[in-house]
């Protein structure tokens, strides 16, 4: 079950396909605490099969990252 930052990342990952990237949805979200802390949430995410780091730099939402944004 994700945490609210979590949570909160993979809403944004699929709501908004167009400019999913990491440097763009860092600046989003973690502003505060920087590049580095979003890219270890995204590689904890991609690891838990909750989002797809695609090769081109895009993220993209799975299926197990919508049934848990969905299932709260």
């Amino acid at each position: 079950m994700p945490s609210g930052r979590e949570r909160e990342t993979l809403k944004i990952i699929g709501g908004e396909p167009v400019k999913t990237t990491l440097p763009v949805i860092s600046h989003e979200l973690c502003s505060s605490q920087g590049f580095d802390c979003f890219r270890l949430l995204c590689n904890y995410l991609d690891r838990a099969g909750s989002i797809d780091v695609l090769s081109w730099g895009k993220l993209r939402i799975a299926a197990e990252g919508k049934a848990a944004v969905e299932s709260r």
